[in-house]
């Protein structure tokens, strides 16, 4: 599994070599700071990743888009993950689904959804129903996340993400919500953009809280931000799953 996840990213990062008309996409590296609360007491916890996403027209209403992240914390083994979107597109429209692979602390987890996102000239709304299975716990999570986006400018990108995720195993039955907010920006004279985000999640039964914050930074490909979130990878993603499956 982190053979075909270390290849998947290596592989993005050599598409950023290839022409422009080719793909769209990025690949990126990052840092994060976690502090969560578990009423017994507050921990810290910092993690660094790399990642990468790609999109290519497989006809002209057609898209495949490809993305792969790996993360390695202070205080976890690390994480790593890849998912596959095949979707529908039309003017302004995006429809389809995805499958998913990931593992984290030795833990293989798999995930299917559809997703869903729409274009309103400086807005986009998007939108991700999703099911994930974590093999060896055997535990269950069903998840829908909804992000809106507003471009200031075609290299300026605010945004911001609400999520619930239901957690089904062995240990009984949770509940997650989750919201964040986050911002990205291209430089004009080198496709190079800069990024940053906060989210807040919370888990009802077992009570415990966590804030993120991460900033990162990314090489572009393929266009503009805006031109990215139109025609490259850019769906609303499974931040309510990841939480409550601690990836």
């Amino acid at each position: 599994m982190k053979a075909f996840v270390f290849g998947a990213v290596g592989a993005l990062a050599l598409l950023a070599a290839a022409p422009a008309n080719a793909a769209t996409g990025y690949v990126g590296a990052a840092f994060s700071r976690a502090e969560v609360d578990t009423g017994a007491g507050d921990t810290d916890s910092d993690a660094f990743g790399v990642e990468g996403a790609v999109a290519f027209d497989a006809t002209q209403s057609l898209g495949l888009d490809i993305d792969a992240a790996y993360s390695d914390s202070d205080d976890t083994d690390s994480a790593y993950g890849a998912t596959a979107h095949l979707y529908g597109k039309a003017a302004g429209y995006k429809f389809g689904g995805f499958v998913g692979l990931a593992d984290v602390s030795e833990e293989t987890v798999y995930s299917v959804g559809v997703e869903a996102q729409r274009n309103f000239g400086q807005f986009t709304l998007a939108g991700a129903l999703a099911y994930a299975n974590a093999d060896d716990s055997d535990v269950d999570a069903y998840g829908v996340d909804v992000e809106g986006r507003f471009f200031v400018s075609d290299n300026f990108r605010l945004d911001g993400k609400v999520g619930y995720a239901n957690l089904d195993g062995a240990g009984g039955d949770d509940d997650l919500t989750s919201i964040g907010v986050g911002a990205e920006y291209q430089f004009a004279a080198a496709p190079v953009s800069l990024r940053a985000g906060y989210s807040h999640s919370e888990l009802d039964e077992a009570d415990i809280s966590s804030d993120a914050f991460t900033v990162g930074i990314r090489y572009n490909w393929g266009g503009s931000l805006k031109d990215r979130d139109e025609n490259g990878p850019s769906f609303a993603g499974l931040s309510s799953l990841t939480g409550a499956l601690g990836l």
